[in-house]
């Protein structure tokens, strides 16, 4: 048997796009023919799924799509307060994917029929060959090869003598007209032969990533592995970014891309002083804060601290291991059209990372009320006349639940045509973190705060572009994740 690889999927590629093996095998042609794919985790025997897969009908191969399978062992990782680096363990898997096979168990008999001539069996077919059948075994035999066949002969039958060079069989030597005629037998209750993990394919990564139906053919996990200095974070944010003092920023790198050395992000403010931060991780995919308001404590290498100044209007920030920069840098813009108090959403990007926008403009909470309510019959009492009467205060209709569902409407302010399209993502991320900021007097430092998680209501969006509309301004409206619970 041989077994070959036709296609496979890079080493790491985005788990919410098609994740497809396609494997050849020399036996695909054998009858009840199947291939077997096995998925562990990777360098684990923790088998995570078996398939058996039928050959495609054109080709003989065995195809597979692993990323339904593969979606459901990523989820996100949030540390709203982190502002160093973690390790991304649920953002990504690793998975091994071992390829074996299965087809009937046949025994193929190329020497003539003979007649058994052994009572009680005398006058009976004998089949000649080496063989593992026992007596009583119930099989099928199908005749194969050149020469005419014998009528009848094909079909099930019990094996009524068992050696490991012949077997006879319950069909009359009477009826065979070619003892030369090949034969293959199967077990009848189809039986296999089972081989498993002929070939493995090691070592293999999916991320917590989707990327657009047009763009994934393009896809090269290369421009992410921090080799080189245009490679990339694992993240769809613009390489340049507007942000306000209050926004975070946790943008996921490959770590295991480079290997071992010495990991930094290295930032640069425009007045041309750099910063930087040690990444200290074990996982294959880290989280790396360095947004505006959590980028942390950094180490001066030229200038003094801090990074953002009230003088600074921008800062870049970059991937460095073992001294050489292997990623793009990023830009962020510092926005300082703030009121004295913002709204900031951060929500996970198509490729994993954390993104936020802050919603500076007029902010409108409502709230809807939710009861739950059941009618009582009032018991009243018997006063002194006598008579049946009642307390006004009695109760008839009881609310048994009540909850408050707050909605918050809010505005973005001027934005440019790249920042746009990334606001589409907000609207459709399916998490999404809602923070308020309070700035002091200064108007420069956020005072604290924290994340409460919610969710997009906004349904619909338009992705403007900047040839049509100079000014370009997004609205979404959200909801809390969480009820607040009525008292009583």
């Amino acid at each position: 048997m041989a077994m070959t690889v036709k296609a496979s999927p890079q080493k790491l590629t985005p788990a919410y796009n098609p994740i497809k093996f396609i494997y050849d095998s020399t036996n695909k042609n054998l009858p009840g023919f199947k291939y077997i794919f096995q998925v562990f985790e990777g360098g684990t025997a923790n088998q995570i799924a078996e398939y058996r897969v039928l050959p495609v009908y054109s080709t003989g191969y065995g195809l597979i799509d692993l990323s339904r399978l593969l979606q459901s062992q990523v989820s996100y990782d949030f540390e709203p307060t982190n502002t160093t680096v973690y390790d991304a363990t649920n953002s990504h898997y690793k998975y091994d994917v071992k390829i074996g096979e299965e087809y009937l168990t046949t025994t193929t008999f190329t020497s003539a029929m003979t007649q058994y001539v052994t009572a009680p069996y005398a006058g009976t077919v004998q089949l000649n060959g080496a063989n593992t059948f026992a007596v009583g075994d119930q099989i099928v035999v199908t005749q194969t090869g050149a020469g005419v066949a014998n009528a009848n002969l094909d079909g099930l039958y019990t094996v009524l003598v068992a050696t490991p060079t012949y077997i006879v069989i319950n069909f009359l030597w009477s009826s065979i007209t070619n003892a030369g005629k090949d034969v293959e037998v199967t077990y009848a209750d189809g039986r296999k032969t089972t081989t498993y993990a002929i070939v493995s394919a090691l070592n293999y990564y999916v991320f917590n990533g989707a990327m657009p139906w047009v763009d994934f053919p393009t896809w090269d996990m290369n421009e992410y592995y921090l080799t080189n200095i245009t490679d990339k974070f694992l993240t769809t944010c613009p390489d340049t970014f507007y942000c306000t003092l209050s926004e975070d920023l946790w943008m996921n790198a490959v770590y295991g891309g480079p290997g071992p050395g010495t990991h930094k992000i290295i930032f640069k403010n425009d007045a041309g002083e750099i910063f930087e931060k040690s990444v200290l991780a074990t996982d294959h995919v880290t989280g790396n804060a360095v947004g505006p308001n959590n980028h942390g404590v950094l180490t001066p290498i030229v200038g003094v601290l801090p990074l953002i100044k009230p003088t600074t209007e921008s800062y870049t920030y970059y991937y460095e291991h073992n001294g050489n920069q292997v990623t793009q840098p990023y830009t962020v813009m510092i926005d300082r059209r703030v009121r004295m108090e913002e709204i900031t959403i951060a929500f996970l990007d198509r490729f994993g990372s954390w993104g936020s926008f802050a919603f500076t403009g007029r902010i409108y909470e409502r709230g809807t009320v939710q009861r739950e309510q059941y009618n009582m019959d009032v018991q009243g009492y018997i006063n002194s006349t006598p008579e049946w009467t009642y307390y006004t205060t009695d109760r008839g209709y009881i609310n048994s639940y009540v909850s408050v569902d707050n909605t918050i409407d809010l505005s973005t302010d001027w934005m440019n045509e790249t920042d746009a399209a990334y606001f589409t993502e907000l609207i459709s991320s399916p998490y999404t973190y809602f923070k308020r900021s309070n700035y002091y007097e200064s108007c420069d430092i956020p005072a604290s705060s924290e994340y409460i998680s919610c969710n997009i209501v906004t349904s619909t969006f338009e992705k403007y572009k900047q040839r049509n509309k100079n000014l370009i301004k997004q609205s979404i409206t959200i909801r809390l994740a969480n009820n607040d619970i009525v008292n009583g």
